[in-house]
């Protein structure tokens, strides 16, 4: 009896993995598709045609997939790293690394491979040190900045090993958002652009660090300040924890005022979205106007890039809306959204193309290399676990390497 009762359990074991691999593939889709804000159980049973109770027998709760989601994700990183760590010296491995990367994404795009889980929920979801999904992670971007060492290239401080395997791995990610715009034959010479950024930077040989840094805070009217108050608050809380975390109620009583005012000016969180976002495209409009006043394209780029990342991580008033909110948007926002964020990265490729042609910049891929510098603005806001960040470590540690490449830092 025994014995029957084991053959059957190894039998029965198979079939559970294979469903359960299964169901880890239709919740990276869903992740991808709706962010944790459309996650449910339900969801993810609607794409696989079960009925939701299906599900529970695998996965008692919703964060207990999105938690295995990423753990799985953190796996397939691993595979990558194991390819790019034979590659031998650190900027063939980093390069290696980045192959590796975007072949996934090829894969990915074929139907091979479910979507890697939104790296950005792992903040959302997993705030408090210790928690094995934060840990695992850590993990990764430990050895993701165990490649960049060698013989000639002893290891950084810690605190600059972690702003630079955030930096690589952010830049990396944030290619969800761009890189359908190139055809599958294409990936190969992505990844190569994309790791010639990452190891040469865009400062042409010879190019001086700017010393002169001016943090600009965005103005505000008087009639607008109460206004433009909810949108910094708003955009803060949706930044760190969510659409679900900025609540009207949290809103107001870190504003100390009423509901009654946040309606004053939203009908609803859907067109607070929208103005959190409005907000924070006139933010890099007018760092780009800044910056289009200075006379080389290096310093134009400089302007337009390191103000707003330092702004990111340490000046509330400045900051704008992660990409990732956009999965939050209604329909009808998001592809008003996608448009002025790819204009905006049109733009920002215009001032790249500027230091080529007056010999300030190396020749790069404009529009890979904008995409780059926008996701490093963009990332800057995680930095917060950082615990020495000052100013100037998040421009020495975290703008520079994604200027100059991730080798001019020791």
């Amino acid at each position: 009896m025994g014995g029957d009762a084991g053959a059957k359990s190894a039998k029965a074991r198979p079939r559970y993995e294979a469903r359960r691999e299964a169901i880890l593939t239709a919740a990276a889709e869903a992740l991808a598709q709706e962010g944790l804000a459309g996650f449910t159980l339900a969801s993810v049973a609607k794409r696989m045609d079960l009925h939701p109770v299906s599900l529970t027998y695998y996965f008692k709760r919703k964060e207990e997939l999105v938690s295995a989601c990423l753990l799985h994700g953190a796996d397939r990183f691993d595979a990558m790293l194991d390819e790019a760590q034979g590659a031998g010296a650190p900027p063939e491995r980093l390069a290696a690394f980045v192959r590796a990367y975007f072949e996934v994404q090829r894969r990915i795009a074929l139907g091979e491979e479910p979507p890697l889980a939104p790296l950005d929920e792992v903040r959302t979801l997993w705030r408090a040190s210790g928690d094995p999904v934060d840990l695992r992670y850590q993990e990764v971007r430990q050895r993701i900045a165990d490649l960049l060492v060698g013989e000639d290239r002893p290891a950084p401080a810690a605190w600059r090993q972690r702003l630079l395997s955030r930096l690589i791995l952010q830049q990396l990610a944030s290619s969800d958002s761009w890189l359908a715009d190139y055809a599958l034959a294409d990936y190969p010479r992505v990844a190569e652009r994309v790791a010639e950024v990452m190891i040469f930077g865009l400062a042409a040989p010879g190019q001086r660090w700017p010393q002169d840094l001016v943090l600009t805070a965005p103005e505000s009217t008087d009639s607008e300040m109460v206004r433009e108050r909810f949108l910094i608050e708003a955009t803060d809380l949706i930044n760190r924890e969510g659409w679900t975390g900025a609540s009207v109620d949290r809103i107001s009583a870190r504003l100390k005022v009423t509901k009654g005012s946040f309606y004053h000016h939203h009908a609803d969180k859907d067109e607070l979205i929208g103005a959190c976002f409005d907000r924070s495209f006139a933010i890099l409009e007018s760092a780009l106007a800044r910056a289009r006043t200075a006379e080389t394209g290096w310093r134009r780029l400089f302007l337009a890039t390191a103000p707003l990342a330092v702004s990111q991580a340490h000046d509330g008033r400045g900051r704008i809306l992660r990409r990732y909110a956009l999965r939050l948007a209604r329909p009808e926002l998001r592809g008003a959204v996608e448009q002025r964020m790819r204009q905006t990265a049109s733009a920002l490729a215009g001032l790249i193309c500027d230091g080529v042609s007056d010999g300030t910049l190396r020749p790069v891929d404009p529009t890979i290399a904008a995409h780059m510098l926008l996701a490093m603005i963009n990332s800057a806001l995680m930095l917060d676990r950082v615990p020495e960040l000052t100013p100037e470590i998040t421009l020495y540690g975290y703008v520079r390497p994604a200027i100059r490449g991730v080798f001019s830092v020791r």
